[in-house]
């Protein structure tokens, strides 16, 4: 005889509802699938967030990703001389509306290196980025060009690659050629190497004149990799002071750059470029100096 069958009388039958039916039907392992995907889903999201910010962030450095057009930005003064460094393009004065300029606009692209054309019998153009090479090149130029000592040298650029520019300073000197950089004209980086090696150096009055320090450009830079790192930096930035010594400029002209990083620029007051003799006379104004900026 089989024992009794445990009697349930009194006990409350609780139902299954819809919801959990559904869960014990489900195969096993679903729940934890399920688990894995949503976490695979929130880290694709945070990796996304992430990209989205490092993008914006390249977006708002003018190095990474510099304007293209002009950029509109207050004059240095004294105490307020550090702005961003545009390599590819150029800064204007809040009041250029009343200066000579370029129809449209002009700016530097990374591809546009440097270019010198004689504008007369008394003038060369040197417009454009100094890329590794630019001291051949301008080298060349003088082969092919015959000028006189007293030549000016009209420079918008900015700048590049240091040992070029040191190049091409030296070879300035040795034609015993002016420099010039005219009103809202833009020297920048090594460029006011080149424009120290002038015999006699003028500048207009919103003439845009700063440097930074040396960095490696992308590709072969004329320096190299730096992969020498700080010692090779340093060994460069004594021969570009020396060179200004040798010119008569003030060598505070590249402490400034030592002490400025490479997105941004120093930019020397008129008053400085007197007290450094980056200039041989008073910054002026003279509407001659724009011709280099029409063409």
């Amino acid at each position: 005889m089989s024992p009794p069958e445990p009697s349930n009388a009194g006990e409350a039958v609780v139902p299954e509802t819809g919801f959990a039916e559904r869960i014990r039907q489900l195969p096993e392992g679903t729940i934890l699938k399920g688990v894995f995907f949503g976490l695979v889903a929130l880290s694709v999201a945070m990796v996304g967030f992430d990209l989205k910010s490092i993008v914006e962030e390249r977006r708002a450095d003018p190095f990474v990703n510099p304007a293209r057009e002009p950029v509109t930005m207050p004059r240095p003064a004294p105490g307020d001389q550090v702005r961003p460094y545009l390599p590819q393009t150029r800064p204007v004065s809040p009041d250029r509306d009343g200066v000579p300029r370029r129809q449209p606009p002009r700016s530097f692209e990374e591809a546009e290196p440097v270019r010198f054309r004689a504008l007369n019998d008394e003038t060369i153009s040197m417009e454009g980025t100094i890329v590794p090479g630019s001291a051949g090149e301008f080298e060349r130029f003088l082969q092919d060009n015959e000028f006189a000592a007293g030549t000016e040298v009209l420079l918008h650029s900015p700048g590049g690659s240091v040992a070029d520019a040191m190049s091409m300073a030296r070879q300035i000197r040795e034609h015993e050629f002016n420099t010039r950089i005219a009103t809202e004209g833009y020297c920048a980086s090594s460029c006011p190497l080149v424009f120290a090696s002038g015999v006699e150096r003028h500048a207009g009055k919103k003439a845009w004149i700063g440097v930074h320090q040396i960095y490696a450009m992308k590709g072969a830079d004329a320096l190299g990799s730096l992969s020498d790192g700080f010692d090779q930096a340093q060994r460069v930035s004594a021969e570009a002071q020396a060179l200004l010594i040798d010119f008569g400029v003030d060598p505070r002209v590249w402490i400034h750059a030592m002490e400025t990083p490479k997105n941004q620029l120093y930019l020397f007051t008129p008053e400085e470029l007197a007290d450094y003799h980056l200039v041989t006379d008073a910054p002026d104004t003279d509407a001659s100096e724009t011709a280099a900026a029409r063409q």
